[in-house]
């Protein structure tokens, strides 16, 4: 049971934070919310640095020293808050009803912060000694733009360095209360076609003779691929890496079933070859392919009969292991020019996060699935990976590390909408959660120093050489 004052400091903490409008996609209050971070992280024992980003500042938190190197990553900035007419309460003012917390970023991701900060605060309390382990926290201003500057500051912070486990910043629960494990995350690749036939929009009646900018993209779409969702462009299925037989395994018992997926999204149109047990495998290994809008000529009341001289459509790929997006896009081009669509104009919004994805018996999921479960009472559900996307290739391909989501984020957590929440009971178990996998890693770490200096000792002198 956790004591009544963590719970009490955790909300008043993450009070303060709720109350910081730290929209990135504005720059607004990023600085004062990265003070606020850095002050939190300097109480509970850290060395602590701020460092410039691009848009918003970099929050770095050190302690400790050992055989194992855990980097904890968060963000501190949050989607804007429109629309505000649809909130039930003041946005950025932390509000209490019906066993929930209510605000922006309560959820995504100054919720799982804080959660996490009065864990280790937890852990501390009850073992203050040399911490055996280095911790590393990262907490980043950027990641609802999508972490331009990330990769960069790793590369040069952190140039030569090492982590074994980056705990990620989040973390999801489904409808029952079972904890899930995300052991990796999809790539994206966000892209814009544009096409132009003609000076100015033309009449109608000229489309005998000049060809549509719509058709022609909705032809050029159209082709990319067919009705099971297989895209069609060659050269895209080349790189990907096959699924291992674990992670197979896990995705052929799905932990919720496919009536309750479309129950739960309203979805009604089901891709062709899709079933109530390959839907779960399709969710977790398959790239996919997404028309996200249309846009051109006329759309507002009535007829308007009008050929239009110009048009767009802008789409998103999700990728996985082991396709690059910056390599799709070059394959994407190629296959418009081979159809015939040299005229169309490719747009690239995001190229530049790679699909990841960590061993599901990774020593890490094992301890933390325990955990969960001691925890939660519930069985946790280890899932390959996560259908959505997140900037973590480069903690993988600079630093090394295994990549792990583990958190507080519910099914109905409205990330990103208005009425963004977490459930309170669900935030208080894990902040106890946290606490028992830093000293997991604290045990885990003095056993590898410990057998370390018995590999040192000369068995025939009995002393370190």
């Amino acid at each position: 049971m956790l004591p009544l004052e963590h719970l009490v400091r955790a909300r008043e903490d993450l009070r303060r934070l709720v109350s910081i409008p730290s929209v990135s996609a504005r720059g607004e209050c990023l600085s004062e919310c990265a003070h606020a971070v850095r002050d939190l992280l300097v109480a509970a024992g850290f060395q602590t640095e701020i460092c410039a980003g691009d848009i918003g500042p970099f929050v770095v938190a050190e302690i400790g020293h050992g055989p194992l190197t855990i980097m904890v990553y968060n963000h501190y900035d949050v989607q804007p808050e429109d629309p505000i007419s649809l909130w039930h309460s003041p946005p950025f003012e932390l509000s209490e009803r019906h066993g929930r917390w209510y605000g922006r970023g309560v959820a995504d991701d100054k919720g799982e912060f804080i959660s996490r900060l009065e864990g280790w605060r937890l852990f501390r309390e009850r073992h203050p000694g040399p911490l055996p382990f280095r911790l590393v926290w990262l907490v980043d201003g950027e990641e609802e733009i999508g972490s331009p500057s990330l990769e960069a500051f790793l590369k040069t912070r952190f140039q030569d360095e090492k982590v074994d486990v980056c705990w990620w910043e989040y973390g999801e629960i489904d409808s029952n209360g079972r904890p899930i494990v995300l052991c990796g995350f999809k790539g994206v690749m966000a892209v814009e076609l544009r096409c132009r036939t003609a000076r100015a929009d033309l009449h109608s009646s000229l489309g005998a003779v000049f060809d549509n900018p719509l058709w022609r993209l909705a032809a050029a779409t159209a082709s990319l691929r067919d009705r099971s969702g297989r895209v069609l462009v060659d050269g895209f299925y080349d790189t990907i890496r096959k699924p291992a037989q674990d992670e197979r395994n896990l995705a052929a018992k799905p932990p919720f079933s496919f009536d309750s997926l479309v129950e739960a999204t309203g979805g009604q149109k089901v891709l062709h070859g899709i079933d109530e047990i390959s839907f779960y495998a399709a969710m977790n290994f398959e790239p996919c392919m997404n028309v996200n809008g249309f846009f051109g000529g006329y759309a507002g009341e009535g007829a308007k009969t009008v050929l239009p001289a110009d048009g767009s459509v802008k789409i998103d790929f999700r990728l996985v292991p082991d396709q690059d997006p910056q390599h799709v896009v070059g394959l994407l081009r190629a296959h418009l020019d081979r159809h015939g669509f040299e005229d169309v104009e490719l747009i690239v919004h995001d190229a530049n996060v790679k699909p990841v994805r960590s061993s599901t018996d990774h020593w890490f999921i094992q301890d933390a699935q325990e955990i969960l479960e001691k925890h939660f009472g519930r069985q946790v559900i280890v899932q390959p990976s996560s259908p959505a996307s997140g900037t973590a290739h480069p903690f993988v391909e600079q630093l090394g590390a295994d990549i792990v989501g583990i958190g507080l984020t519910h099914h109905g957590a409205m990330l990103h909408s208005p009425n963004e929440n977490v459930i309170i009971e669900q935030f208080e178990t894990m902040i106890e959660c946290s606490a028992a996998l830093f000293w997991r890693l604290a045990e885990r770490a003095a056993g590898m120093r410990s057998q370390a200096e018995l590999d040192t000792v000369d068995p025939i002198q009995g002393v370190t050489p």
